[in-house]
């Protein structure tokens, strides 16, 4: 099994009306802040059952999730760290998202894109989350807005009216206890540090983090989450433009554009749809309305660039294969809903 899912208004993807996100402090029926209220601890505990059903025996390399609001639990499921490609979990408002959260009008349809990977030193599963530039900011358990955030362990994230807890598995760690108390205490403390921006010095592209303990610190005792920018609109970063390496070639019967990527923007990533937070907004060649609002992030890691589907209603294809992940190089032609065409070429 790859992957479980559970989401307590499953039942309404058939009839979800997909609408624009509203952006407003405090909508209609909704408590205004950062709720369900609580520390990381005390949503733990309140949620430990069904927190211990998803981790407890949990021995292959994955990702759970649960998302909890002020109503309970929205959703739950677990995610399997796969070995030759990148597993990715979407999470948002839209019927197509993998975790489907419909019950606050702030979360925008596509919120959150999850990568999860299998680490390399036979530890588990690492996970990075990207925000996919949402009008309504994440945020983690101190409050900091994030743009992107990579973890090794237990993380809460938080956006709009929910709270996100994530729990990476795999090992042959002890089972989960009964009662919350000794669960809790196998939790460790979140050590949260901002890393340079990506292509800010010269040297390989990065891609998932293998920890290096800093001095004097226990890097089995505690979750070093790392933050760090996320997607940017190329050809600038920082406010200054950057030689591109290559550029994605995006082709419809409404034109032909070729959008340039220079290091950073494919270290932090770029988004190809329709939406106004996307590289290609307003342009012609993506305008079909079968293509999504936001249908596909491109993003640089280990070296290699990577084509991620953003849940799109309908689909990011190569060839006759529905693709969610694939990495792209020369000669590999992803096509967009079967309405536009996206391939990759490099300078050198």
């Amino acid at each position: 099994m790859t992957r479980f899912l559970w989401c307590r208004q499953q039942f309404e993807r058939d009839g979800a009306s997909n609408h624009g996100t509203i952006v407003l402090t405090a909508p209609l029926g909704l408590r205004a802040g950062p709720p369900p209220d609580g520390t990381f601890e005390e949503l733990f505990r309140a949620h430990y059952p069904a927190l211990r059903g998803l981790l407890d025996g949990r021995r292959e390399p994955g990702l759970a999730v649960l998302v909890a609001s002020t109503e309970g639990v929205e959703a739950s499921g677990w995610f399997a760290a796969k070995d030759t490609v990148v597993n990715t979990l979407i999470v948002g408002r839209h019927s197509s998202a993998d975790l489907f959260l419909p019950s606050d009008p702030r979360l925008s349809l596509r919120h959150l894109a999850l990568l999860l990977h299998r680490c390399g030193d036979g530890g588990g599963a690492g996970f990075r989350v990207l925000s996919l530039r949402t009008p309504v900011p994440t945020v983690d358990e101190e409050g900091t807005p994030l743009e992107a955030l990579e973890a090794r362990g237990p993380v809460l994230l938080r956006c709009a009216s929910l709270a996100l807890l994530l729990f990476p598995t795999g090992g042959a760690g002890p089972e989960w206890p009964e009662h919350p108390d000794a669960a809790w205490s196998r939790i460790p403390p979140r050590v949260y540090l901002e890393r340079t921006p990506a292509g800010s010095r010269p040297g390989p592209a990065p891609g998932f983090v293998e920890w290096a303990s800093p001095a004097g610190m226990d890097l089995g005792a505690i979750t070093l989450a790392t933050t760090f920018p996320g997607p940017v609109f190329p050809p600038l970063s920082f406010g200054r433009p950057e030689p591109a390496q290559g550029e994605l070639l995006v082709s419809s019967p409404c034109g032909r554009v070729a959008v340039r990527l220079g290091a950073v923007a494919a270290r932090r990533g770029v988004l190809l749809g329709r939406y106004d937070r996307c590289d290609t907004t307003g342009l012609p060649v993506l305008s079909d309305p079968a293509l999504s609002r936001v249908h596909l992030l491109v993003l640089e890691l280990d070296g290699a660039l990577h084509a991620f589907d953003t849940s799109s209603l309908n689909g990011t294809w190569c060839g006759p294969e529905r693709v969610r992940a694939i990495r792209i190089q020369p000669g590999v032609r992803l096509s967009l809903a079967g309405k536009a065409a996206v391939e990759w070429r490099p300078f050198h």
